[in-house]
């Protein structure tokens, strides 16, 4: 919690919505479907991308050591303070590598 205290909740979320607007817009690029609202204002932490096989995403993902979760047939990428834009790069690239398993 003092970590928390000492960045600031908004330091944090403006963080974590730059975080997620470069996410997002890696997904667009991907050709995926993002139903985050691409408004900062109307969302948080968390972007959802709809996929084929969300289970086996999940699990992939995993194997490389990228902690995401599954809701509604969506893969969830939870963003935070203590992310980079090196993590959400390193997401991306495994999103890439594995884009079958993304809807179109």
């Amino acid at each position: 919690m003092s970590l928390v205290e000492e960045a600031g909740t908004d330091a944090i979320k403006q963080h974590v919505a730059g975080l997620a607007t470069r996410l997002i817009d890696g997904l667009e690029e991907l050709g995926a479907v993002v139903p985050t609202p691409r408004d900062p204002a109307r969302r948080g932490p968390l972007v959802c991308v709809r996929s084929t096989d969300v289970g086996a995403l999940v699990e992939t993902l995993a194997a490389e050591r990228i902690t995401c979760s599954e809701r509604d047939a969506n893969l969830r990428i939870s963003l935070h303070l203590y992310n980079v834009e090196d993590d959400v790069d390193r997401v991306l690239d495994a999103l890439r590598r594995n884009r079958p398993l993304l809807a179109d």
